[in-house]
């Protein structure tokens, strides 16, 4: 005989919840993917214009295309958005059960992936300190990992 997962209430706002996760995290995947194109030309590709003058950059301090062609926007020599770019469907897929099947275990999921993303989102958030130029969008990236991760722990601990 299987150990139930907890289900959660049918009055319970947590569907809810896990729309308004589901909703970011593909928020998240465009973001990723919009990031991910030109970072992967400039670094893989025969396009090094692909990072220049991108619409997110506002001044030289605010700038997407002056993070994504430093070097330090690598992670053992991938651009982090591609990572990202990973992450974000895993978090759709997730919310989506989690709508779906009303359990926490998904919620707790989400929030040990959020977790490790805003540790993730703090070493960028770290090296774009050290080159002096922070992304935009990245910053909006670090915003939607908080989000989900507070909305997560919201959905498991029943609030």
């Amino acid at each position: 005989m299987e150990p139930s997962t907890p289900t959660l209430p049918e009055t319970s706002s947590s569907r809810k919840i896990y729309l308004i996760i589901l909703i970011l995290a593909l928020i998240g995947v465009a973001n990723a993917a919009y990031l991910s194109i030109p970072a992967y030309e400039y670094w893989f590709g025969a396009d090094k214009l692909a990072l220049q003058m991108m619409p997110c950059d506002l001044s030289d301090t605010l700038s997407c295309s002056g993070i994504l062609q430093n070097p330090r926007s690598l992670i053992f020599g991938i651009p982090f958005p591609m990572i990202a770019l990973v992450v974000y469907p895993i978090l759709s897929v997730i919310a989506l059960m989690g709508w779906l099947r009303r359990r926490t275990l998904e919620a707790k999921i989400l929030t040990g992936l959020s977790a490790g993303g805003i540790c993730f989102n703090s070493y960028i958030i770290y090296q774009e300190s050290i080159v002096g130029v922070f992304c935009p969008l990245c910053a909006m990236c670090s915003v939607i990992i908080v989000t989900i991760f507070v909305l997560s722990i919201m959905i498991w601990k029943g609030k």
